[in-house]
């Protein structure tokens, strides 16, 4: 090389040092201006917790399949410095495992350090050669004494039975399984136990340090009589959530027992939930047989059993009103009900009915539930009616007889009855009625029923349908403060007629005044029906519109 050459070589080397100095300065720069930044003066101590939040919620989301990436959590270690010495010197962080390749669970055992171990993996049903569980398997037999949680998904075609070498240290158990597993080893420390479609005889674990035991889709093989689950039960005295569903068998022979009716009641001091998804006879059981606090918030969810009686219903409600009671004189009182939601199918109408107002949504155990919203008692039950065109009104009428209905004041009806003598009936049993929801069907009459004028000018009508024995000081639901209709198609050749008349029924009642909203409703068009929005509001005798009815597109529902 040239003389020349050499030094415009030497004098680019200079500029290239110069542009890495002045590259190391502005970072340099940067680092000292993030470091004024609200985020970057956090305690080393709550950014961790942040981390570790992170990833728990990742891993409790997430089906725990292997995945080519690793999860977003990690990301937190490459943000910056600051950040990636925090989530380096945090072992908490790192033992979330999770199965990405060798190379990264590797990395995560290191970095964990002594740790306890949090391990979720679900096997794919595809690993024909079963690699994913046999990794699984690698970690388990290797680091098992440092599992703290352990929540497994496995496929139905695997034939081989894992074995678990040591539950020492384990304190939540979660497995969603296909086929017979074995457990070797006492469990002392668990305190969680969840078994989804899983065959394990779960009653031979050492379970008297549980705090949650949450049971679903138990094969029947594995399911207990209500006697030998009690006796099950009775060594949990620390349990703090329940939930079953299709866990324990039918409990119909144990209540007709005398076994029953001297069975010494089981106390569950702790219990904050309980969630129970069972034949109605295993929950009037259980019911009967143990001893919750007063702030236990319940769910229930009563399925249909052959044989089943008002009786038996009546029997439901007796427990629950012992069980809600606050003193000996209200021993035979009934438990106090604010919302109904009633879902006619058929002959079928399942019922909801919750303790808090404005709780019209139906619920299933399969689901997250609405825990922590101050509802003490939310039940599910299946009725059955013989005559399918007056179902609502002999519904009501039947639980009037042992539920008092005085205390619901919010009601929603999916697919409701379209005749008006039903609805006079109805209501009749719900006179402190404030807010009324109707969903799906068609567009029920109620123009005779709600308006004050057609009162007057039905005297004399009985004969054809109409209603002499009232009048306007026993207005039909006199608390009503809204009226929403919710998906229900209006029909050609009454609308808007039948709107017309119903917004004029409800300016007649002058005594009170409320709000009548429409929410996807359907509006005939000789094009293409279209689905429409409006809210109203009738007052001082008169009814206007607040919000202008506007179109709503097929699609976005």
């Amino acid at each position: 090389m040239s003389t020349p050459d050499m030094a415009v070589a030497a004098q680019a080397r200079r500029v290239d040092e110069e542009i890495d100095k002045q590259i190391r300065l502005l970072c340099d720069l940067q680092t000292q201006r993030n470091s004024f930044l609200l985020i970057s003066r956090l305690p080393t101590e709550t950014l961790a917790a942040i981390f570790i939040c992170s990833a728990r919620d990742y891993h409790s989301t997430q089906c725990g399949y292997p995945t080519r990436t690793a999860p977003g959590w990690v990301n937190v270690s490459y943000v910056c410095r600051h950040w990636r010495n925090v989530a380096l010197n945090c072992p908490t962080l790192w033992s979330y495992l999770f199965f990405t390749s060798r190379r990264w669970t590797e990395r995560l055992l290191a970095r964990s350090k002594q740790a306890s171990l949090k391990l979720y993996a679900t096997v794919h049903p595809l690993d024909a050669n079963h690699a994913g569980l046999c990794f699984v398997g690698q970690v388990m037999n290797f680091h098992m004494e440092r599992i703290q949680e352990l929540h497994l998904g496995l496929p139905y075609m695997h034939t081989e039975k894992p074995s678990l070498p040591s539950l020492s240290r384990l304190r939540k158990l979660q497995i969603s399984v296909s086929f017979p597993a074995l457990f070797n080893g006492d469990t002392p420390a668990l305190r969680t136990l969840k078994l989804s479609c899983c065959p394990v005889p779960w009653y031979s674990l050492k379970l008297n340090g549980l705090t949650t035991l949450d049971l679903r889709l138990v094969p029947s093989k594995f399911q207990q009589i209500m006697v030998e689950f009690l006796a099950t039960l009775s060594s949990m005295q620390d349990l703090t959530h329940l939930y079953l569903h299709h866990a324990v068998a039918s409990a119909a022979g144990f209540l007709s027992s005398a076994v029953f009716h001297t069975f010494q009641k089981i106390n569950l001091p702790h219990l904050s939930r309980l969630l129970i998804g069972a034949p109605l006879s295993t929950v009037i059981a259980f019911l009967a047989c143990v001893n919750i606090p007063m702030k236990t918030e319940v769910r229930l969810d009563c399925g249909f059993e052959d044989g089943v009686s008002l009786h038996d219903y009546a029997s439901l409600f007796s427990v629950l009103a012992q069980r809600f009671s606050t003193s000996t004189s209200q021993a035979l009182s009934s438990p106090i009900f604010r919302s109904l939601l009633i879902d006619l199918i058929g002959p079928r109408a399942i019922l909801t009915f919750s303790s808090l107002e404005r709780d019209c949504g139906s619920f299933g155990p399969m689901i997250k539930q609405d825990w922590g919203c101050n509802t003490p008692l939310k039940i599910k039950v299946c009725w059955f009616v013989s005559d399918t065109r007056r179902g609502l009104d002999y519904i009501l009428g039947d639980i009037s007889s042992f539920v008092p209905l005085v205390d619901v004041q919010s009601v929603h009806v999916v697919d409701p009855p379209v005749l008006p003598a039903i609805w006079r009936s109805a209501l009749g049993h719900l006179q402190n009625l404030r807010y009324l929801k109707l969903c799906g069907g068609e567009l029920p009459d109620l123009v005779p029923v709600l308006s004050l004028t057609d009162l007057t000018t039905s005297e004399g009508a009985e004969g054809q349908g109409g209603h002499t024995d009232r009048s306007p000081d026993r207005m039909l639901a006199p608390a009503l403060e809204e009226l929403e209709l919710d998906d229900i198609p209006f029909r050609k050749r009454s609308y808007p007629v039948a709107l017309q008349a119903l917004w004029d029924a409800l300016a007649t009642r002058k005594g009170s005044s409320g709000q009548l909203t429409i929410t996807r409703c359907i509006e005939p068009n000789m094009s293409q029906d279209k689905r429409f929005n409006m809210v109203g509001r009738w007052e001082n005798g008169r009814f206007r519109v607040v919000v202008e009815r506007h179109e709503v597109p097929f699609n976005v529902w």
